[in-house]
């Protein structure tokens, strides 16, 4: 059987998982579930990361259980809950070696694949980058209570939609995570910040309003959030769509380097 844990806690199992958005839900940092083939001594778990609403399988790739049930689990527990929050496509990664057990698993499925490139910085030996160069008429400020609180800036909507998306609260965000925005004329107009933490690792989530893209926007809030990640000895983690050139191209720019390339996998859910 598959088992939902109802408090997840960090193992030693876990220890090497390459997903630090999977052991922070893990950790109890960030929200989500997890499932495993053994409530008291698992070998694999099966987790859901509510900010990036996938899920991600580690541990033991010959776990039995997760070979044999989890299409049929698909169907009968993750489906209709995963409804119940409007999604309509189940989304799945692991290392290399899950690769064949996804695609075997869900061989039935109308499977679909696509490449993640994740990029990682090391504040160890790391030069300070170089503060940004604001743009006239803006400000960057930390995202705190203060600024949360100010009622001078707009659109505060567009922080706190990303805020509880990836952390529930506002306050397990403020107590663990960090982040920036830059403001223009009064309005936030993009926001970098930590997505996902997992004990000294901060993945970072960077978001621009529409309106306000190719104006150079994403490169100077990332840029302060990095500088003060670097002060801090923080390690950095930045996962993006390998067709996203841009989102790659400013990882390389801010001094990352590409750790690895994984695959994603999405199909259509039953109704």
């Amino acid at each position: 059987m598959i088992y939902e844990l109802n408090q997840p806690s960090s193992n030693n199992l876990f220890i090497d998982c390459p997903f630090p958005e999977a052991l922070a839900i893990i950790e109890g940092s960030n929200p989500g579930w997890v499932f495993v083939d053994d409530l008291m001594c698992p070998t694999a778990a099966l987790v859901w990361a509510q900010g990036i609403r996938g899920f991600y399988l580690v541990g033991d790739i010959n776990c039995v259980i997760f070979r044999e049930e989890l299409d049929v689990y698909t169907d009968l527990v993750l489906s209709p809950r995963l409804h119940n929050l409007g999604i309509t496509r189940f989304e799945i990664s692991g290392d290399e070696n899950w690769d064949p057990v996804i695609c075997t698993v869900f061989r039935e499925r109308n499977i679909e694949s696509s490449q993640q490139l994740v990029y990682r910085l090391n504040p160890t030996g790391q030069k300070s980058v170089p503060r940004p160069k604001v743009a006239a008429g803006c400000m960057l400020k930390k995202v705190d209570k203060h600024l949360l609180a100010d009622r001078s800036t707009s659109n505060k909507k567009f922080i706190l939609s990303k805020i509880i998306q990836f952390w529930g609260n506002v306050d397990a965000f403020l107590n663990t995570g960090s982040g920036y925005v830059l403001v223009d004329g009064g309005e936030i107009a993009s926001l970098c910040f930590s997505g996902f933490v997992a004990g000294n690792t901060h993945v970072i989530d960077i978001e621009t309003e529409v309106s306000q893209l190719r104006k150079g926007y994403a490169e100077m809030v990332a840029r302060e959030f990095v500088v003060e990640c670097i002060e801090k000895q923080l390690q950095l983690h930045w996962d993006c769509m390998a067709e996203n050139i841009a989102s790659s191209r400013l990882a390389e720019k801010l001094g990352f380097t590409q750790n690895r390339v994984y695959n994603l996998y999405s199909f259509p859910l039953q109704l």
